[in-house]
């Protein structure tokens, strides 16, 4: 028998299993739909046949760019209810989403709030509640809060999730992402971190590791002391700027959060041009809005 990945991370979510093996006695979930619009790869897989171990019912789907071929392929094995695949396209995963509401869940598995802002516009009877995975879907429907009136766990503010994922795994994953996508190394790379929060402190750490030379820009003066007690270098953001090889934004609250400013004189370093003219939307800036916490 070949040990696929998602065989590999199933054994080695150990907590899940016990989980697991107590929900194969309790069956909490007996009879109920769980509906779920999150990323869907080996972790993910983990959660999912969980939740179907404790009797629930499961239809899904995945985020934008993340779903991975193998676990949809897996999980239908298993008989859970897959809508679609892969896609990069906004509208088509909206109608995923659409077709996963159609089964009326009674509990959300949410990622951005996507499943329940679609809720609200064709609400049904007998939604309990649910999760929402990050602080950006927090910040989303907290203004919904009267409209939806139900229970909704925000996973992000748990403090394991904050230490364990924000502060240490977001910042490892982005440091071997940029590595493999990159084939570059890091040592006596000036990176630019903007954001200090849980998931920036943890990039600018990795990145430290590697033997980067790193830069942090902080619109909180608290947090811009946490950065320069910390041992790292706090310029104003144009100079930052000015300096970096590469730039990394983990500001959160909005999404696709690059401004344009910055990247516009980023631009203008590394590419210049005859009489200050650029390539025109190099990186696709068009679209991209200004984030508010960048000063």
């Amino acid at each position: 028998m070949v040990l696929t990945r998602i065989d590999w991370v199933r054994d080695h979510c150990h907590l899940l299993r016990a989980i697991s093996t107590e929900f194969g006695r309790t069956r909490p979930f007996q009879g109920l739909t769980i509906g779920t619009g999150i990323h869907l790869e080996a972790k993910t897989v983990a959660l999912i046949l969980t939740l179907r171990d404790g009797g629930a019912r499961l239809v899904c789907t995945g985020n934008l760019n993340t779903t991975q071929p193998d676990a949809v392929e897996r999980l239908r094995a298993e008989g859970v209810t897959v809508i679609g695949g892969p896609t990069k396209d906004p509208e088509r995963r909206g109608s995923y989403l659409d077709e996963v509401l159609t089964a009326r869940p009674d509990l959300i598995l949410d990622n951005g709030g996507d499943l329940f802002t679609r809720y609200l516009d064709r609400p049904y009877q007998g939604l309990l509640g649910g999760t929402e995975e990050t602080t950006s879907g927090r910040m989303r429907l907290e203004p919904l809060r009267e409209r939806l009136r139900r229970p909704i766990l925000v996973v992000n503010d748990s403090p394991i999730k904050q230490f364990a994922e924000n502060d240490h795994a977001v910042g490892q994953s982005s440091l071997e992402s940029f590595l493999r996508l990159t084939n570059r190394t890091t040592n006596g790379e000036q990176v630019t971190v903007f954001g200090y929060g849980a998931c920036g402190r943890g990039v600018a750490a990795n990145f430290r590791g590697a033997y980067a030379r790193v830069s942090v820009v902080e619109v909180d003066p608290v947090t811009r002391l946490r950065a320069h007690l910390d041992g790292l270098s706090t310029p104003p953001r144009d100079v930052a700027v000015a300096e970096a090889d590469v730039i990394i934004t983990v500001t959160g609250p909005v999404p696709r959060a690059i401004d344009t400013a910055i990247a516009t004189s980023y631009l203008d370093r590394k590419y210049p041009h005859p009489r200050g003219l650029r390539p025109a939307n190099p990186r696709n800036l068009q679209g991209y809005r200004s984030n508010p916490r960048v000063s």
